[in-house]
């Protein structure tokens, strides 16, 4: 794939956001994927980030992320806080924390393609699939409802 000069500006961003505290599924329960999505769409349809890719696992979100009018330091630490906020609310007895959230610039075609890639596999390679396509919390399958 040939990506247009400067398609890197504003910054991508591939972000990992493993949740503790849960002892059973989490961002792939309707009822939270929905907060996460509805969270996502928002802030996309107020031109905040725009949401490249995505994959929810039971208890982690992987997302590709671009810059639009904040920087990831403005926007990723108000969006953890308000989404962990949320699930509190409807987890029984609250008590969910992020722990161990990673974020890593894409910097160029090569490792857009590679993070692609690895959103697409998770799931297979997690058990959680047979093939990407089967996974339905995914930019394949778009079972969130996210604005892609």
């Amino acid at each position: 794939m040939n990506y247009l000069p400067n398609a890197f500006e504003p910054p991508v961003w591939y972000l990992v956001m493993p949740v503790c505290g849960a002892t059973e599924e989490v961002f792939t329960g309707k009822r939270y994927a929905d907060i996460l999505a509805a969270r996502l769409n928002n802030d996309q349809r107020n031109a905040l980030i725009k949401v490249e890719d995505y994959t929810f696992l039971p208890s982690s979100v992987h997302l590709m992320i671009r810059e639009v009018a904040l920087s990831l330091d403005m926007w990723w630490p108000a969006f953890m806080e308000a989404v962990l906020e949320e699930l509190n609310k409807k987890w029984p007895g609250g008590g969910l924390l992020w722990c161990s959230y990673t974020s890593e610039r894409i910097a160029d075609e090569k490792a857009f393609e590679h993070r692609a890639y690895e959103l697409l596999y998770l799931p297979v390679w997690k058990g959680l699939a047979r093939d990407p396509e089967g996974y339905a919390y995914n930019s394949v399958n778009n079972r969130a409802n996210i604005d892609l």
